[in-house]
């Protein structure tokens, strides 16, 4: 699987979830540290894809610069029309795109990484993020999705030890 069909994998699979949830459900405040929702996570993942997005076109990344749209959080529909933005976008790369540079800013100072390197981690990252959004949502018996919140590697490794 490329990198950019990991990415594409991880915004079906959380469409899947959102599609399915009721909007009380989506919105629901854990009493965990942080006071998480599945919305604000899924507000989160969507930062930082649209982040990457920019810093595409511009060649300077700085993922403290989220866009952090709340509304996002509340509403799935605007979380969804965000999925089906990025899709498009995503499946338009090219091997020119995935080997451009990017200026990475972080608090520290300001290095240089690849588009290729920062779909990699996006992709995980949604990975993980999925996976907490799974435990937040255990509670309602929603159907999940397999691979949801399962990085490829550890599914691959999984198939090896299979019997």
């Amino acid at each position: 699987m490329t990198v950019i069909e990991h990415n594409l994998q991880q915004l079906q699979l959380l469409s899947t979830v959102l599609l399915q949830l009721q909007p009380e459900h989506y919105r629901c405040i854990k009493d965990w540290p942080g006071q998480p929702s599945v919305g604000k996570h899924v507000r989160h993942v969507l930062d930082h894809y649209q982040q990457l997005r920019l810093a595409v076109a511009s060649g300077r990344l700085d993922y403290r610069l989220r866009l952090r749209d709340e509304g996002a959080e509340t509403d799935q529909a605007k979380a969804l029309f965000w999925i089906g933005q990025l899709k498009p976008w995503l499946a338009s790369l090219n091997a020119a795109d995935l080997d451009s540079q990017l200026t990475y800013q972080f608090a520290e100072g300001q290095t240089y990484t690849s588009v290729e390197r920062e779909l990699d981690f996006v992709a995980s990252h949604s990975v993980h993020h999925l996976a907490l959004i799974h435990a937040m949502l255990e509670q309602w018996d929603y159907a999940w999705p397999d691979s949801a919140g399962v990085h490829s590697s550890t599914q691959e490794y999984q198939q090896q030890c299979a019997p």
